[in-house]
């Protein structure tokens, strides 16, 4: 049965900010003065604190959506600022929350409440139907700030009781001194049996070892989860190397701290992404940056290297990054792979085989053999969700340029065949050029091109045929490399 990817309405903007969110703060303060002032002396209060809690997840439920759709969730926050791990040796759920990736918003309350509401639909689905273990990793984030402690509160205000009976443990990632008596201003908000069950871990394998008890494959996993950042300063306190992504092949970056990733445009998961990779695709859908395509050897350099610092730390990007700085970076990154996405062979293929320029049958055909048969797992999944991304992009062009008319919108339009053009060395270079091969590099861009076009045919796509499959049931190679071309 062929597998049917549903693309969702695109929506074009510039931003996923909505001019009518609400303070979720001064709304918990408000719901509570108005409902005492309506209430007769000792009489019972008419908002209960379940019915705030709903509301605040009624309003989450209109956030959720893909990178198009204005006023969605961040689809890279499912990845790192709360992670899903599945569940320990013990049978409960296991919850990594960073919040250092929201350093970016913490000055913008519209953006602490959507981050707020986030949390809080995503951990009633952990937290209320069962026993789970949650990990708090500690980067520096201040909640005495009254920004957070404030947001903090109102948790504490509406969470149901389900929260702490479910909660098995609270290990604190990481923490430093100041850390630990900081945590004493908040003893007065929880109860001595959710205190007791606050851990202090140094570094993650200590963690993995209580979570997977003589199980290192599993423990391995679970190192894999945490978000790059959090490696970083594992490394820092351990005394080990501190992992980068620019420059490193792809198959250690897949297995160090590749991210699970469902797109939510698509609605395909693809398992182990270079969390850079997702930073990059997913902000730039998020702000159209089609527009910005004509202007990607133009950028200053200043904002390339700020994005590039930040990628190799595992930072969130800031808001109102330029669009172009995004796009040089996606390229330098895609190009600083010590192997092309589509392998360093690809042209060697192509000139025996005799593939014409533009003969898109056999371009499709090349593709659907190189994506089921010899292309490494991890290979193949990046290459599969850097086009789909690129295709996205294109589609938004296509349909500005159909509602509003190339002379309206002006500029360069971002279509599959500029794309390719850019992004070809991304996917097919030789290691070493050569006269035999040059003559091929046409070909090659032309097979992209039609990658791009085509990027969510099922002939191509290697997952499962629902976006609910889990990592459980899909298997990334283990050592990363995969058949040659034809063999």
């Amino acid at each position: 049965m062929a597998l049917e990817v549903r693309r969702l309405s695109v929506r074009v903007r510039k931003s996923f900010r909505r001019q009518e969110d609400s303070n979720l703060v001064l709304e918990h303060i408000h719901s509570r003065e108005d409902a005492a002032a309506a209430t007769p002396a000792g009489a019972p209060s008419p908002v209960s604190s379940e019915e705030q809690y709903q509301k605040v997840l009624a309003q989450a439920r209109l956030n959720v959506g893909h990178g198009a759709m204005e006023g969605t969730f961040p689809e890279e926050w499912d990845a790192q600022l709360l992670v899903d791990c599945g569940f320990n040796a013990h049978g409960e759920r296991l919850v990594i929350f960073c919040p250092k990736f929201l350093a970016p918003v913490v000055d913008n309350a519209d953006e602490l409440d959507r981050a707020f509401r986030f949390l809080l639909l995503k951990m009633d689905g952990f937290a209320m139907y069962g026993p789970y273990v949650f990990v708090y990793c500690y980067l520096g984030m201040d909640w005495s700030d009254p920004r957070l402690a404030q947001r903090l509160r109102v948790a504490y205000d509406i969470l149901p009781e389900t929260y702490a009976k479910n909660l098995k443990a609270f290990f604190v990632l990481h923490p430093t001194a100041g850390f630990r008596v900081s945590m004493w201003s908040f003893w007065s908000w929880l109860s001595w049996g959710l205190w007791d069950k606050i851990e202090y871990v140094s570094h993650i394998d200590a963690l993995s070892g209580r979570m997977f008890p003589n199980d290192r494959v599993a423990q391995a996993e679970l190192h894999r989860k945490f978000p790059q950042i959090v490696q970083r300063q594992d490394a820092a306190v351990t005394g080990v190397k501190a992992p980068v992504v620019f420059g490193v092949p792809l198959g250690a970056i897949c297995h160090s701290f590749g991210v699970d990733f469902t797109d939510q445009t698509t609605g395909r998961w693809y398992p182990r992404l270079p969390p850079a990779l997702i930073f990059l695709c997913e902000a730039m859908e998020r702000e159209a940056a089609d527009d910005e395509i004509a202007d990607l050897f133009n950028t200053d350099s200043a904002s390339v290297y700020k994005v590039v610092h930040t990628l190799d730390e595992g930072c969130p990007l800031d808001r109102n990054i330029p669009m172009a700085a995004l796009w040089c970076v996606l390229k330098l990154f895609l190009d600083c792979l010590p192997s092309p996405l589509l392998s360093s062979e690809l042209l060697e293929e192509l000139r025996q085989r005799s593939v014409p320029a533009d003969d898109v049958q056999a371009h499709h055909a090349l593709l659907k053999e190189a994506f089921h048969q010899w292309l490494p797992k991890e290979e193949a999944y990046v290459a599969l969700y850097t086009a789909s991304c690129l295709h996205t992009l294109c589609e938004n062009a296509r349909e500005k340029r159909k509602a509003l008319g190339p002379v309206q919108l002006g500029g360069t339009a971002l279509t599959p065949a500029l794309a390719a053009k850019v992004f070809a060395p991304s996917f097919a270079r030789p290691r070493r050029m050569s006269p035999e091969l040059r003559p091929w590099l046409r070909v090659a861009q032309a097979l992209v091109e039609t990658l791009v076009r085509d990027a969510e045919s099922p002939d191509f796509w290697i997952g499962s045929h629902a976006a609910a499959r889990g990592p459980a049931e899909e298997i990334s190679s283990d050592d990363g490399e995969g058949k040659a071309p034809g063999k």
